[in-house]
């Protein structure tokens, strides 16, 4: 990368961290400013120095006046760099050592599927060997509400892992991330695509554009490395033909064409059972995690054990293993004899399929939703058609309303579900605790309430505030479930 050295003596300062927020510099920072889509990184560059930053990487010269005047006397180092993210991700790998190079790195991207095969394959690999950096992980164990985190912290976490005596580690990887080029200077062994459908459509002018971002983290792809492909999605073929000629391919699906697949399938609301062929053999697999599309993501993680290497009697063990994952359809028995199911469905796909299970089982289904603020607006309407069509009782409510008013995004779910099904009973509550204690209320035995869309998320943003709230243990301090017989929610 061309670096340019501009308004500096000394070219080649002592760093001691990289970041590309200002409020985390400190002394001996290197800080890279970003135009960014929110903000411009460049304005905040008078900030980063006051707070002791010895380097600047930018995109732009230095200015003596307009937007970010240097601060008079500084003797920060300033580079010029074509591209600041590039350079951030670059500059972060090499400061740490490049420590995915040392790493079976696994990338997982896709629609829906990521989080759930991510966990399936941290199992498969060894969960003690492997540092997984997951939707899940990283809010409950980091406390950051991204899928796919900044460059200079997964380089860290990368490195740290490597300290740890750690092997492998797998990563959700985003749309976002490969837009932004978060994981550009990471050295990918395998990838993984598990679906394609609408979604960020706030942020990608079309759904061209959506894939056109996923597909970024195949034709990257080095020879060494293993592309994991799900054979059964429309999107399969734009995917294959994305991978570089010379990149060997592992397809997964319930096609008989695909490498790993399955048969003689029993569904049942305990888990899945099946018959699992690979190209180093087949054998019998109980899930616990019950659904068709965990099977899918449990199937992809079979592929990412083959490509590490992993013996197929090992990857079934571990399979088997899995209890479930954090948000991702877990079921509980309700003390009024219905179910209730927690799940992160926040699309229209995720949230149809996961209907469609739960009707196979449960005579009624009331379905508890709402839809993020600040975010793809076209899927609401779609997800109210969605929910009156195969829910017997819907009660709109808040997810993350975020910079919006609740009830404009209410509205504007309520708009596609009366389109469709003028007759579907429902209601619209913004609060959601109180939804869901309608909800509770109006199902009856044999019933399943499904409260979908924040799955293992500890808190809901709004305008000025972030408040406290998980699903699961609101319905544990309200007291609506049953108890095992360790004294946590009976499934």
């Amino acid at each position: 990368m061309p670096y340019d050295c501009a308004g500096a003596e000394d070219c080649d300062p002592l760093i001691a961290g990289i970041t590309a927020d200002s409020r985390r510099v400190r002394s001996g920072s290197l800080f890279v400013a970003i135009r960014g889509h929110a903000a411009d990184g460049h304005r905040y560059i008078p900030e980063a120095i006051a707070r002791g930053a010895v380097a600047i990487v930018a995109e732009r010269p230095p200015r003596p006046h307009l937007l970010f005047p240097l601060p008079s006397g500084s003797s920060a180092a300033y580079l010029t760099v074509p591209n600041g993210r590039r350079a951030l991700a670059e500059l972060s790998a090499e400061f740490y050592g490049n420590p995915t190079r040392k790493l079976f790195t696994v990338g997982i991207t896709g629609t829906k599927g990521k989080t759930s095969a991510a966990h399936f394959a941290a199992a498969v690999l060894g969960e003690t060997a492997t540092e997984l950096i997951s939707t899940v992980t990283n809010s409950l164990r980091r406390h950051l509400e991204q899928t796919t985190p900044s460059p200079e912290d997964f380089q860290r976490w990368a490195w740290e892992a490597l300290r740890q005596g750690k092997r492998n580690l797998v990563l959700e990887v985003s749309a976002h991330a490969l837009h932004q080029q978060r994981v550009h200077a990471v050295d990918f062994d395998v990838a993984v695509f598990t679906s394609f459908s609408q979604d960020h459509l706030d942020y990608f002018p079309d759904l061209e554009a959506y894939l056109e971002s996923k597909l970024r983290l195949f034709r990257a792809l080095k020879p060494a490395a293993v592309a994991i492909v799900h054979l059964d999605d429309p999107a399969a073929l734009r995917v294959l033909q994305a991978i570089p000629a010379a990149t060997p391919t592992i397809t997964y699906g319930r096609s008989a064409k695909a490498d790993v697949t399955a048969e003689d399938l029993a569904l049942g609301l305990e888990g899945t059972r099946c018959r699992v062929h690979t190209p180093c053999g087949s054998f019998p697999l109980t899930l616990k995690t019950p659904g068709p599309f965990m099977l899918e993501n449990a199937l992809a993680a079979v592929g990412v054990g083959l490509a590490a290497g992993v013996p197929i009697d090992r990857i079934r063990e571990r399979l088997e293993g899995v209890k479930g994952v954090p948000g991702r359809l877990e079921l509980y028995r309700a003390k009024g004899g219905f179910a209730v199911a927690v799940d992160f469905a926040h699309s229209p796909d995720s949230l149809e399929r996961v209907l469609r299970f739960l009707r196979e089982f449960y005579p009624r289904v009331v379905v508890v939703f709402g839809c993020g603020g600040d975010s793809d607006r076209l899927k609401r309407p779609l997800m109210g058609a969605i929910a009156a069509r195969l829910g017997d009782y819907v009660i709109l409510t808040s997810d993350n309303p975020k910079g919006e008013d609740p009830r404009t995004i209410l509205q504007e779910i309520e708009q596609g579900l009366c389109a469709a099904h003028p007759q579907a009973p429902y209601e619209a509550i913004p609060d959601r605790r109180r939804a869901i204690e309608r909800a509770l209320s109006w199902a009856g035995p044999g019933d399943c309430v499904l409260i979908a869309g924040k799955g293992h998320e500890r808190y809901q943003l709004f305008r000025d505030r972030s408040v406290p709230f998980n699903d699961l243990e609101f319905l544990v301090k309200l007291g609506a479930l049953e108890r095992g017989p360790d004294g946590a929610p009976a499934a």
